[in-house]
């Protein structure tokens, strides 16, 4: 009985632990959109329409698919959602 209490303790948390994780990213990632700007390099943010809150770095992805003003700038990789 000990053991069956002791799983559900470290279930619940492992639980917790996910839980206050998802939150901190999503923070992260709201104050990211709030400035406008991508954490890692500084170029303009951009909502991808492909999915709700799902937000780009102006230059992630191949040039051809970029702005124009962001199709000169080194790739960068930062994506993120804001729910």
């Amino acid at each position: 009985m000990h053991t069956v209490l002791s799983a559900r303790r470290i279930h619940s948390d492992a639980r917790k632990a996910a839980q206050a994780r998802i939150a901190a990213a999503i923070a992260d990632a709201r104050r990211a959109v709030l400035t406008g700007a991508c954490p890692q390099c500084g170029t303009a943010l951009r909502r991808n329409l492909a999915l709700a809150g799902w937000w780009q770095c102006g230059a992630h992805g191949e040039p051809s698919f970029r702005k124009p003003e962001h199709r000169d700038l080194p790739a960068c990789s930062f994506q993120c959602f804001t729910e």
